[in-house]
């Protein structure tokens, strides 16, 4: 049989277990990476997609209309790299751009420089 003593001490010990407690305050720590990486994307081109079933005829129009200019005219996809006009901004040309029969999508073209170091990809929480 357990006597009076062993569990009065058993007891004594559970409420100093239940008693401790800490006045440490934990503080969220600064994030590894303080600048989200933003992609870097050419100021005057950018890239359009257009459908292959409607053509490319609306988009020839457009381009001289806006007085653009075809870098490149892509033949394993149909898309193009176009030059803004010098007295438009990218963002307007682009938005025009979006607005014209038989375009699928317009985006930037981004620039990948080959000598960059290799960055690790982290995980977000």
């Amino acid at each position: 049989m357990i006597n009076k003593i062993e569990i009065l001490i058993v007891l004594l010990a559970l409420l100093c277990l239940m008693s401790c407690r800490t006045e440490q305050v934990v503080e969220q720590s600064e994030p590894l990476l303080e600048d989200k990486f933003v992609p870097e994307h050419s100021p005057n081109v950018f890239l359009i997609l257009y459908d292959a079933e409607i053509g490319k005829e609306a988009i020839l129009k457009a381009i001289k209309n806006y007085k653009c200019e075809i870098v490149y005219d892509y033949h394993f996809m149909n898309g193009m790299a176009l030059k803004k006009p010098e007295n438009k901004t990218l963002e307007e040309t682009m938005r025009y751009f979006k607005g014209v029969k038989g375009v699928l999508t317009v985006e930037y073209d981004y620039v990948i420089h080959l000598d960059d170091p290799v960055k690790p990809k982290l995980e977000e929480r």
